[in-house]
C-alpha cells in the first residue's frame, strides 16, 4: 500500500507549526518577537526544511530518530532564531520549546472532538488505551509545571542578580552581587543600609588596620551575632552593562560564611536598593569615636 505526501503542503504544515512554537518561545523568555520576526521566520523554515529532509531518510531506530527529530532539529530551530547564548540559556530556551510544543499538542487533541469527531476519536489516533494515554498526559502535566516553575525561579534569580564594584582606598574589586529583599541590616548610629559581602570575595580590597564599625543582626533562623562593617569610598551597580546605581560611602559588612550555597555570587544587596532609599551621602562620616576597633 502506497501513500503520498505533498511535500509543498508537507513544508507550509511545519513552517507555520514551527513558527507558531518559537513565538512562543519568545514570549516565554521574555524577547522582544516583532525586532526578531525575520530570525524567528527563518528559524522555523529551518526546521521545516529539515523535517522534509527527513522524510528521504531510510527507516531509523527509535533513539537515533528521536534524537534528529528533538535535539538536532530543535537547536537549529534556536541557533537561528535566538542566536549564540550560553548552554543554561540554551537549555531554558529548549525547555520552553518543548513545553510549548507539549502544550499545544495536547490542546489540539482535545480540540478534535470539536471538529467533528466522536468524543472517543482521541484516544483512536493511537494505540494507547485510555489508562495510558491518561499517564502520558499526567506525565507532560508534570514536566510542564515543573519546566514553568524553574523558568520562572530561573528568571527571577537573573533579574536580582548584579554586579558590583567597590573602591577603597584607590583599589577596586567587582563582584557578582544578589539583591535581597530579606537584607534588612542597618548600622545602629545612623540607621545607614549595610550590604553584605564575602570575606573571600573581597580579596586584597581591604587593608589589615582598616578601621569598622560591629553591626548586629539576627537571621532567619533565630541566630544572632555581629558583623564587622567597613565605609567604602563608592559602590557601583550594574546589570547587563548599564549603570544602575551608584552609592557614595556604602556600608559593607564582612562574613566569613558563603552566602551562596553554589558560590554563583559573593554579596548580598541591601534589600531597599531598588526602592531608590538608600542615600549615602559624600562627605558625611558617621563613623563615631570609641566604637571603631582596628
Amino acid at each position: 500500500m502506497s501513500e503520498i505526501l505533498y511535500l509543498d503542503l508537507f513544508f507550509l504544515v511545519n513552517l507555520a507549526a514551527d513558527l507558531y512554537l518559537l513565538v512562543l518561545t519568545a514570549v516565554l523568555g521574555k524577547a522582544c518577537t516583532w525586532k526578531r520576526a525575520g530570525r524567528l521566520l527563518g528559524g522555523a523554515a529551518a526546521g521545516a526544511v529539515s523535517a522534509c529532509a527527513l522524510v528521504f531518510l531510510p527507516k531509523l531506530p527509535l533513539l537515533p530518530w528521536k534524537l534528529l527529530e528533538l535535539m538536532l532539529l530543535s537547536w537549529l530551530m534556536l541557533r537561528i532564531a535566538f542566536g549564540a547564548c550560553s548552554r543554561a540559556e540554551w537549555f531554558r530556551r529548549l525547555l520552553s520549546l518543548w513545553m510549548a510544543a507539549t502544550l499545544t499538542g495536547g490542546i489540539c487533541s482535545l480540540l478534535e472532538p470539536v471538529a467533528g469527531r466522536t468524543s472517543g476519536a482521541v484516544w483512536e489516533l493511537t494505540s494507547w488505551s485510555l489508562l495510558q494515554f491518561g499517564k502520558g498526559l499526567g506525565v507532560a502535566g508534570g514536566v510542564l509545571f515543573g519546566g514553568a516553575r524553574f523558568l520562572r525561579q530561573g528568571e527571577v534569580f537573573r533579574n536580582n542578580l548584579y554586579e558590583v564594584t567597590l573602591y577603597y582606598r584607590g583599589r577596586t574589586k567587582t563582584v557578582l552581587a544578589l539583591r535581597d529583599t530579606g537584607n534588612q541590616l542597618y548600622e545602629p548610629y545612623g540607621h545607614q543600609p549595610v550590604h553584605v559581602l564575602e570575606k573571600r570575595a573581597c580579596g586584597e580590597l581591604l587593608e589589615e588596620d582598616c578601621q569598622v564599625l560591629y553591626v548586629p543582626f539576627t537571621s532567619v533562623g533565630n541566630s544572632h551575632g555581629i558583623l564587622p562593617a567597613v565605609r567604602l569610598d563608592r559602590m557601583e551597580v550594574r546589570q547587563k552593562g548599564k549603570l544602575v546605581w551608584e552609592l557614595e560611602r556604602p556600608w559593607v559588612a564582612l562574613s566569613g560564611e558563603a552566602l551562596s550555597p553554589h558560590n554563583r555570587y559573593g554579596m548580598l544587596l541591601h534589600g531597599e536598593i531598588s526602592q531608590g532609599k538608600i542615600f549615602c551621602p559624600r562627605h558625611h562620616n558617621m563613623e563615631r569615636p570609641g566604637r571603631m576597633e582596628k
